[in-house]
């Protein structure tokens, strides 16, 4: 356990400094924006027609693929060491793609990638 002392203090480290930057930008922020703050901001010319937003699907997509990416862009340090990993790599990497697999399954399931 004490292999992994300095991790966990990182980690709770890393965790308290997000808590305090969030809760700090909470209680210091503007409580009640005005109406020039809701308007969309271009420059400081007022828009002449209607802003269209992009979807949240849109976002929630880009991000699926980016999670997506970079589960697959892992397995490659694991490609390049399989022989010096043997069973034991194949076994991990093989619970890891299951639990991609799983995650994948479940927003498809859920309709994440449905455009509509």
């Amino acid at each position: 356990m004490t292999q992994y002392g300095g991790l966990l203090l990182y980690v709770l480290v890393a965790f308290a400094v997000a808590y305090l930057v969030a809760s700090a930008s909470q209680h210091m922020g503007p409580r009640a924006p005005g109406g020039l703050k809701r308007i969309t901001y271009e420059s400081g010319i007022v828009p002449d027609i209607p802003v269209r937003y992009f979807s949240v699907r849109f976002y929630r997509v880009a991000m699926f693929f980016m999670i997506f990416d970079v589960a697959v862009m892992s397995l490659y340090p694991w490609a390049t060491s399989l022989r010096a990993l043997r069973q034991v790599g194949m076994l991990h990497v093989l619970v890891f793609l299951v639990i991609i697999g799983m995650a994948f399954a479940y927003v498809w399931k859920r309709g994440g990638f449905q455009w509509e």
